[in-house]
This record gives structure tokens, C-alpha cells and sequence, in this order.
């Protein structure tokens, strides 16, 4: 077994704080000759870890097919001294190949006693906003701006190995161990993605909000209410979402949400409609303890889709956030949900951007309509 050990040139931008202990984590990619994890060996592990204030790499590279059982005894020892895994998309592929291919030489690998953090997991469901081709770790790197030394694929590596084993050229060590290095060390430089999963799980606070009135191109006038707030980490790269009635913009810390006011008449459903009466010549639903003294021409039994009162003025999408009490509809069988505009104060301001940045991150189905 070859073991490569050494100074990682690597800015981690991403406050390593908030993942835990600096010195109780490390990163780490695994090669293989293949995808069957029944069949194929590990042939590389490489790490990058904290030493103080200096980030270190180490790789073990197997020498020949039976030497596996090295690399895979020196990992198992390494890990011993740390409580966090950082990976990219390890929880799919790496972490269950350890665990199968330790099995064959009566190695436990127990991760579950470790905390994991996987950063393909982190920005996977965003591609909505990202726009990227694919969601392969060089996509990220190049989303980054991220530039690699290395031209190989894993898969190109495979038969460069197999030449390594048969032939000990040493000149094969360079893209046998370049690529899985870049691997981990691009790694630290993709961690500032967890920054966009500090975004959807509401990790800012409001600067201001207001409602902004305006005309729009027809000549009609409109109004939007706008929030802005900022974010307590920067994002690695502006972002911005646009659909018809709502826009999010983030350049860094600074976010703006923007969303258009509806005006009309929507209804108000009461779910317990067995105790109103549904009055005909008002198209509302009254509560039977009053609707009694109408005349009984004038009124029938309510249904689920009768019951409601409606109420005309501003309004604003809210999706399907549960936090406001009283939710509007345009009709009953309708998804969409709305609240009075006037329902959004001081006090439920932080939870109408929570409800919206919410609607975002979900990759809505449809960006036309809320």
C-alpha cells in the first residue's frame, strides 16, 4: 500500500464552525474499480482533515488487488479519531461500499456514530434555481467556478489502474492520485453550497418590508409587497427565481422577495358546514344559530362547497402554509390559498417569507401560477 500525506491547498469558505469541532471532521472520496460493490475493489480512499489552524490530505492507494484489505484497515483506524464525514453524494455510493467491501475482511464500518454531512444532498432538489445540466460533482465545481487540472472520469481511471498493478510504472501514480485529490480537495471549495441549505431553512433575518405600488404595462395599477432581508452566510453564487407572482433575487447576504398582490373577491371556507344554512339570495353561509329566523325558502343546508363567506379587497398567495388562520379560496375545489394582505404585520412578517421561500425550494410544478 502507498500512502500519500500532505499540506491541502484548500480555502474552505463555508464557516466550518457551524458543521462541529474543526479537528473532529474530515472529507473523503473513495475509488473503485467498478459499481458492483459484491465484486469490485476499493482501490483509493484520500481524506482531507484539520491540523490546527492547516488542512492535510491523506491517500492510500492500493498496489495490488489484494491490498484492498490495507486501504481499507488504515481508513477504519483513521476515522477512529473523528465524529463528522463531509462527502458528495458518499450516502449513494462511497458509504455503502465501505461498509460492503469491510465486511470481507471482518471490518465493521459503523457510520451511523457518525454525523454526516453530504453536500450533493444539501442543493440536489434545486436545480430549478441552479440550472444546471447535470448535478455531478464537476457541474458543481464549474457552477463554482472551480477549475480542475484533472481530464479524467472515475470510470476513465478504472483501466489506468489495472495498467498501475501490472505494470508499476510510476508515471500512472500522477492521474490515479490527482483526480481523487481534486475530488476531496474541490470538496472544502463546494461546502459553501450548504449556504443555499441555510437559505431554505430560513437562516436570515428582515431588513424591511413594504408595499410598493405601480403600473404595470397595460397601464393597470398594481401592487407588490416586497420583503428584503439577509442572510447570516454568503452564497457562493447570486441567485434568482422568477415566476409569474413571485421573484426571489440573492446577490451574497442580501435577499429580495417580491410578491404581487391579487385584488378581488375570494372565500372564506368554514369546515364544520353541517352547523350553517347556505342562503340562497346572499351566497353565504350562515351559522344555523342565526339562519334559523330566514325564511326557509331562502336558505338550504350548507355543503362543504357552500359553506363560505366571501370577502373582496388585497390578497396574497401563501401556498400551503398552514401558520395563517384564516385561508382563502377562489373556489372550493381551488389549491391555491390566499390571506388578506393586512394579515401580514410585524408580528407575521418572518413567517409569510418563511411560508414563500418554503413554495421556492418545493420546485413548484407550475411557475405560471401560485
Amino acid at each position: 500500500m502507498l500512502v500519500i500525506r500532505n499540506k491541502a491547498d484548500v480555502k474552505i469558505q463555508y464557516p466550518i464552525e457551524k458543521i462541529g469541532e474543526k479537528e473532529k471532521l474530515f472529507f473523503f472520496d473513495i475509488e473503485t474499480t467498478g459499481f458492483s460493490r459484491k465484486y469490485c475493489n476499493i482501490y483509493l480512499i484520500g481524506c482531507m482533515y484539520y491540523a490546527g489552524d492547516a488542512l492535510i490530505y491523506t491517500q492510500w492507494l492500493a498496489e495490488n488487488f489484494n491490498d484492498e484489505a490495507n486501504v481499507l484497515m488504515a481508513f477504519y483506524k483513521f476515522i477512529k479519531n473523528y465524529d463528522t464525514i463531509i462527502h458528495f453524494n458518499g450516502n449513494s455510493f462511497d458509504i455503502p461500499f465501505v461498509k460492503e467491501r469491510g465486511k470481507k475482511y471482518m471490518l465493521d464500518f459503523d457510520f451511523d456514530n457518525y454525523r454526516q454531512v453530504d453536500i450533493y444532498q444539501s442543493v440536489n432538489t434545486l436545480n430549478h434555481i441552479l440550472k444546471m445540466e447535470n448535478q455531478k460533482q464537476k457541474s458543481f465545481e464549474q457552477l463554482l467556478g472551480i477549475r480542475r487540472t484533472d481530464p479524467f472520469s472515475g470510470g476513465d481511471l478504472i483501466e489506468v489502474f489495472k495498467h498501475y498493478v501490472e505494470s508499476k510504472d510510476e508515471r500512472l501514480l500522477l492521474p490515479l492520485l490527482l483526480h481523487n485529490k481534486e475530488d476531496v480537495f474541490h470538496m472544502g471549495n463546494l461546502l459553501s453550497l450548504l449556504s443555499f441549505q441555510d437559505l431554505f431553512s430560513h437562516q436570515y433575518k428582515i431588513d424591511h418590508y413594504a408595499v410598493n405600488e405601480f403600473t404595470d404595462y397595460k397601464g393597470d395599477p398594481k401592487k407588490e409587497l416586497i420583503i428584503q432581508f439577509q442572510l447570516f452566510t454568503d452564497l457562493p453564487i447570486d441567485i434568482s427565481y422568477h415566476g409569474q407572482e413571485i421573484s426571489l433575487m440573492v446577490q451574497k447576504k442580501k435577499g429580495r422577495l417580491t410578491v404581487q398582490i391579487r385584488q378581488g373577491t375570494y372565500k372564506y371556507f368554514y369546515s364544520n358546514y353541517k352547523d350553517y344554512y347556505y342562503l340562497t339570495t346572499e351566497d353565504v353561509a350562515v351559522h344555523k344559530s342565526v339562519a334559523r329566523y330566514v325564511d326557509k325558502q331562502y336558505r338550504k343546508q350548507a355543503t362543504a362547497s357552500t359553506c363560505y363567506e366571501k370577502h373582496t379587497g388585497d390578497f396574497l398567495p401563501v401556498t400551503s402554509c398552514d401558520d395563517f388562520q384564516y385561508l382563502f379560496r377562489e373556489e372550493y375545489k381551488s389549491k391555491e390559498r390566499f390571506i388578506k394582505a393586512d394579515a401580514v404585520s410585524d408580528e407575521t412578517i418572518s413567517t409569510y417569507l418563511d411560508c414563500m421561500i418554503d413554495f421556492i425550494k418545493e420546485k413548484p410544478k407550475k411557475e405560471t401560477h401560485i
